[in-house]
């Protein structure tokens, strides 16, 4: 019967060695997928950030190039 326990105590510490290590693995499962999950978020919102500020960058150009306009042709009143 002593070999018969054994065995059974050997067992019950394999099976919880292996409920441990499922365990495991799908916790990190779940910290890659919500990793994951985080980057793709940051990504799309990276995204829009780029195509704001290339609208604000063109549109500060545009801004730009109409202040020039006015300066010069206040310039070109004054000196009248």
């Amino acid at each position: 019967m002593s070999k018969l326990n054994e065995a059974n105590d050997r067992l019950d510490a394999a099976m919880t060695s292996l409920e441990k290590a499922v365990e495991t693995r799908r916790d990190t499962a779940t910290q890659a997928g919500d990793a994951n999950a985080e980057n793709d978020q940051l990504q799309a919102e990276l995204d829009k950030l780029r195509t704001d500020f290339a609208v604000l960058r063109d549109t500060s150009g545009t801004v730009s190039n109409r202040l020039d306009d006015a300066i010069g042709r206040l310039r070109n009143m004054l000196d009248e």
